[in-house]
């Protein structure tokens, strides 16, 4: 089968790579054909922000080349025999206008469909993961059109929640079907198109387990007993907590790996709290391996209470035990490994406030996982991988 898929920069999962990057590999990987097309920004780029401005010279600079080949795998050489293109159409930068949402979809479609007749797609599934493009969704006949909702778009702070309210209803309406990656996303889109199934996130197990294998510790983590978090620093994070967690606990090291699009100066300044900065998705299981704990310090709101954190799912592959703030999908883990682990603790646990927060990771800090359970932790994932999912996707594409 070919495919074409709308979602943000290809860039953006090589440090960070999410589910829609995963989902591309996985099915490049077994020999279907994807043409990656980098939709527009949700938001309208400020001028003022350094970052904005790079970010837009990129794009113009890719636009000019016109579909690439990429390598399949990360660190890999392109395949000569088909795989994963990436295209980056230039796309106004303007959500906010009717017109110009309308325009881009056009844009998108027709660029899309102008290099998947140069590549000899044939009959290419459209599955979009960006909600402004909505337009592109339509028209795309032949080939079945799939909305993949991932996040609860309308309640992010930095996006306008009225216009992406109304987005994600139209892609649920134009899709013929709809896959959401949570139970909370599963019951709001099955109300705007009936056609909607469950498919949650996997993992890249045996990239992960690699942790069990005692990596040497990295240079950059601090000594002494470390408490970690890895992924996007944003709007989710819940640095109060982070903050609270640090100075009660003085004897741990907090340890947050990731870039940040939101200011996080409140945790600079804490002497056991370090701000690593991003590190290579190759390098991820070399650190987890050192953490005694790993967390998820969410705030728990509309937006986070949509999401499925594959973050659980990587600590856990890793061996690592896992405190969550009360978020539906973590809370679904809770049994984890819970044969294996008794009398040594529970392999996720989720906290119902920020004290018992706290009272958890002291918990976790003061009986550590043995070697034993870690590798048991590990074991429950081995049935969530990409390629499960994936299997999921394929039967609900052909079977809707």
């Amino acid at each position: 089968m070919d495919f074409v898929m709308i979602a943000n920069a290809w860039t953006a999962g090589q440090t960070n790579p999410t589910s829609k990057h995963r989902i591309a590999r996985e099915l490049a990987r077994r020999g279907h054909r994807v043409l990656w097309v980098e939709g527009a920004g949700m938001r309208t780029p400020s001028l003022g922000s350094g970052t904005d401005r790079s970010r837009m010279v990129r794009k113009v600079l890719r636009a000019c080349g016109g579909a690439r080949q990429t390598p399949v795998e990360l660190g890999g050489e392109p395949s000569s025999g088909g795989g994963l293109w990436v295209l980056a159409p230039l796309l106004l930068p303007l959500p906010r206008h009717e017109a110009v949402r309308r325009f881009n979809g056009w844009l998108c479609r027709v660029a899309a469909r102008l290099w998947c007749r140069a590549l000899k797609f044939r009959d290419p599934v459209l599955i979009n993961y960006v909600p402004v493009l909505a337009e592109a969704m339509r028209g795309w006949k032949p080939g079945r059109v799939v909305y993949h909702c991932v996040d609860r778009w309308d309640a992010f702070r930095m996006y306008d929640s009225a216009m992406m309210a109304e987005m994600d209803r139209r892609c649920c309406a134009y899709a013929d079907v709809v896959v959401a990656s949570s139970r909370e996303l599963f019951e709001r889109c099955k109300q705007r198109n009936p056609r909607t199934q469950l498919v949650l996130h996997g993992v890249d197990h045996a990239h992960f387990a690699r942790a069990l294998k005692h990596p040497p510790r990295p240079a950059d983590l601090p000594p002494g007993p470390v408490v970690g978090f890895f992924g996007l620093l944003s709007e989710w994070l819940d640095q109060p907590l982070v903050q609270r967690l640090a100075r009660e606990r003085p004897e741990a090291q907090i340890v947050l790996i990731g870039a940040a699009d939101v200011s996080v100066e409140a945790l600079r300044g804490i002497p056991n709290l370090h701000l690593l900065g991003p590190r290579p998705f190759r390098d991820l299981p070399n650190y987890i391996a050192h953490f005694v704990v790993g967390l998820i310090p969410f705030e728990v709101n509309e937006l986070t209470i949509a999401v499925n954190p594959i973050k659980l799912r990587e600590m856990l592959s890793a061996g690592c035990p896992v405190v969550s703030t009360a978020l539906p999908e973590v809370q679904a883990y809770e049994d984890v490994a819970a044969d294996a682990l008794r009398g040594g603790g529970t392999a996720v646990y989720v906290a119902k406030d920020h004290a018992d927060f706290v009272a958890a990771v002291s918990r976790r800090l003061a009986r550590p996982a043995t070697s034993a359970q870690r590798a048991a932790i590990s074991a429950a994932m081995r049935a969530e991988t990409w390629a499960g999912k994936v299997d999921e996707f394929l039967a609900v594409i052909k079977s809707e």
